[in-house]
């Protein structure tokens, strides 16, 4: 039996979109956006068949947690550092040379990077890309 996919919307007083729900059988699933009156986005979370995903949070088959990076779309970051400057363990460095934002082992996926930019750019998918592991030489 095909599962029955939906999803819902509200709006802020003036028109504006303010939450934006995805849900299969009645249950949240999916990603789920809120966005402040002025169009901003201000929070994006995860849904799996009503229950919240955490972030970035994966364990291995032994059971130890395994750290996921947020990745980074190029082409909506406006390299203002802001990301850089909310990160509480300094695990992201910005090279404005490769338009890249790098973040290190010592990523405590604490969101707090992904929560401050202002234009969405980092985020955690489903299958991350790795796109802000440096690569090794």
């Amino acid at each position: 039996m095909p599962s029955e996919q939906l999803t819902e919307t509200a709006e802020h007083a003036d028109g504006s979109r303010a939450r934006e729900t995805h849900r299969v059988d009645g249950e949240r699933h999916g990603w789920e956006t809120l966005w402040h009156a002025n169009g901003q986005r201000a929070a994006r979370r995860r849904w799996k068949h009503g229950h919240p995903v955490g972030p970035g949070q994966r364990w291995d088959a032994a059971g130890n947690r395994q750290a996921i990076r947020p990745d980074h779309d190029r082409d909506k970051c406006l390299f203002c550092g802001a990301c850089i400057g909310a990160c509480p363990v300094n695990a992201m460095f910005l090279e404005f040379n490769d338009g890249r934002i790098w973040v290190d082992e010592s990523c405590t996926d604490c969101l707090l990077c992904v929560r401050i930019c202002p234009v969405g750019a980092l985020d955690y998918p489903a299958e991350p890309r790795g796109s802000t592991t440096r690569p090794t030489a």
